[in-house]
């Protein structure tokens, strides 16, 4: 996982810039019959979550792949912890195994706050929703290993998610999960299924299969997102920065 530092910095606000001016992709998958709607925009790297919200569900976690289910695959992605209570949700990595205590044994990889908000009602089958949007590219970056994949969605998409009721959460200092005990949960289990591309979307089929443009990964109900204990910074100041950091190193060679 060592890299000289210069080059990573380079390389880092090289494809940064790359993405501010490329055309991102977005995937799309709707599990309509169990209240949920997810997407991935892999230029931006955002990932948003649309949910069925009957006020009785307070919690969840959730592990999203690019096609297996992500059960069992350990050390591959990242799970997120949803407080509802807190409005914030706590990721870290997933250790593969059917239970929610990836927390105990895994490594903290960020915490997002104000991060619910009211996603409106379902246009086709008139449930509430509410929804999540998260920058997840510093956590997509925290491992360099080709196994490591973090929080995407692809050609195809896994979910393993899980609503809990009765959720009650604890936390460290650091923002650490200490706690997390639940009295009920729902689950979503899926693997290999298609998604839509969403240009490709258009007509009556768009906002069932899609959703409102000004909900996909456009920063409402975006949570604010924090990486070891420092703010993560929009894509553009991230450049400025590493290449602010490149200028010191060779100063500091010269």
């Amino acid at each position: 996982m060592t890299r000289t530092i210069l080059t990573a910095i380079g390389l880092a606000a090289a494809t940064i810039f790359a993405a501010t001016t490329a055309s991102a992709t977005v995937f799309v998958k709707d599990y309509h019959d169990a209240g949920v709607w997810n997407a991935y925009d892999d230029v931006n790297q955002t990932y948003t979550m649309k949910f069925q919200d009957d006020g009785n569900r307070d919690g969840f976690w959730l592990v999203v792949s690019s096609g297996a289910n992500p059960k069992t695959y350990a050390n591959e992605y990242a799970i997120l912890y949803g407080d509802r209570t807190a409005n914030k949700i706590t990721a870290y990595t997933y250790d593969g195994v059917n239970s929610s205590k990836s927390y105990e044994s895994g490594t903290l990889l960020g915490t997002y706050e104000n991060a619910f908000s009211d996603a409106g009602v379902h246009p086709k089958y008139d449930y509430e929703m509410s929804m999540f949007t998260l920058d997840v590219g510093a956590i997509n970056s925290a491992f360099d290993t080709p196994e490591w994949d973090g929080v995407r969605l692809g050609a195809e998409s896994g979910i393993w998610f899980h609503q809990s009721a009765g959720t009650t959460f604890s936390y460290g200092t650091d923002g650490s999960i200490t706690n997390f005990e639940f009295s009920g949960q729902m689950w979503l289990d899926r693997a290999y299924d298609e998604t839509r591309l969403r240009e490709d979307c258009s007509g009556a089929e768009a906002r069932y299969f899609c959703g409102p443009a000004t909900q996909l990964a456009s920063g409402v109900g975006a949570g604010t997102g924090s990486l070891g204990g420092g703010a993560v910074p929009a894509p553009g100041g991230l450049a400025l920065i590493l290449l602010g950091l490149a200028g010191l190193g060779f100063r500091r060679r010269a």
